[in-house]
């Protein structure tokens, strides 16, 4: 459906738990208490709610957390918006610490690829930086990935301390597309805001060659479906969402830069987030939206199982369709006096 800016919003990102096994500094560092599972969406509301998001246009959903793979049953989660008529493409962002024990369960289940998060290959800065020393568990969850040929990206932040160098070499040498992500202040994370993805881009090619962006074709139906040739067995999507991809002279893997703070791209914005609580949330900065899951255990007396199921669809559609138009025009992370948000990312599925 379009908003009130016209824009055509698509894309889906739901928070399954607001729980995670890391305390990275730029997200959770401290001990958190959780809402509890009575409190977070249920499996089938997460699939009511799909099936309204896809009524209204839906077509790209997006698994996050907290950490996904905390929660038991996750496959099943993904198995069953797999069933769903009209949802096009379901991924995942992990810390890959659960991956290799889930790659195999997840791509049965449907799960069409996996952005991993990877800020350092150092193990003594992965435990300073993440609480836990996880490095290892993480690398081999990559890797269990690939050998079942899930499709997988790495995501690192570009925060103050970020050493770029080595992520590139491993991921040219494990043929992975990397992005990177500005650090957005939100939480903790504005002690870790660092330089921007156009700076990043002008140090990796000193080191990496010039670089180019890779276009596509006007004629392109979706975006989803626009491959990067890497040395993959076969072609990597690239993705539905606003990262800006690259090719060095020097590198065969697309590198990606998410640039929300100094590239502004609300103006094609086609995303809205749900948390683990069933708040459907529309721009990170504020905390606009519409709480769903009080529409979904909302009581329907006098009428059968049909009619109750028809009656909480409708519920949800016009909900969701009248919140999506009022999506804000654009984040206000340059002016952060304005923003309302005041949740950590954790607790609002980043």
């Amino acid at each position: 459906m379009l908003d009130q800016y016209g824009r055509n919003i698509t894309y889906l990102r739901i928070s399954i738990t607001d729980r995670c096994n890391l305390r990275c500094k730029y997200c959770m560092p401290n001990e958190v208490t959780d809402v509890g599972m009575k409190n977070i969406l249920t499996f089938e509301e997460i699939w009511e709610i799909v099936r309204a998001g896809v009524s209204l246009g839906i077509t790209h959903v997006r698994i996050t957390g907290g950490e996904p793979l905390v929660r038991k049953g996750c496959a099943d989660l993904i198995r069953g918006i797999r069933a769903i008529p009209g949802v096009e493409t379901i991924t995942m962002t992990t810390n890959g610490v659960l991956l290799r024990t889930y790659a195999a369960s997840l791509k049965d289940a449907g799960l069409d690829g996996l952005n991993v998060s990877l800020d350092t290959l150092d193990f003594e800065e992965f435990a300073s930086l993440a609480g836990r020393q996880n490095l290892k568990e993480v690398l081999d969850g990559i890797q269990a990935a690939k050998e079942i040929g899930l499709p997988v990206k790495i995501n690192a932040v570009n925060r103050k301390e970020l050493n770029p160098i080595s992520l590139v070499l491993y991921a040219q040498q494990e043929k992975i597309p990397l992005r990177f992500i500005e650090m957005m202040p939100v939480g903790y994370g504005k002690q870790y805001v660092g330089r921007s993805n156009d700076e990043l881009r002008a140090c990796l090619e000193d080191e990496f060659g010039k670089s180019e962006m890779i276009t596509y074709q006007a004629n392109q139906k979706k975006q989803i479906s626009h491959m990067v040739q890497t040395l993959h067995t076969k072609e990597v999507p690239i993705g539905s969402g606003p990262a800006v991809y690259y090719k060095f002279s020097k590198l065969t893997i697309p590198v990606g830069f998410i640039s929300a703070i100094h590239g502004k791209f609300c103006e094609s914005c086609n995303r809205v987030r749900l948390t683990a609580q069933g708040y459907l949330k529309l721009c990170l900065c504020y905390d606009k939206g519409i709480d769903l899951r009080q529409i979904l255990r909302g009581e329907e007396t006098g009428q059968n199982e049909k009619n109750i199921q028809k009656a909480l669809n409708e519920k949800l559609t016009t909900a969701m369709r009248a919140a999506i138009y009022k999506k804000p025009a654009a984040h206000c992370f340059e002016h952060p006096e304005e923003m309302t948000e005041i949740n950590e990312m954790v607790k609002i599925g980043g």
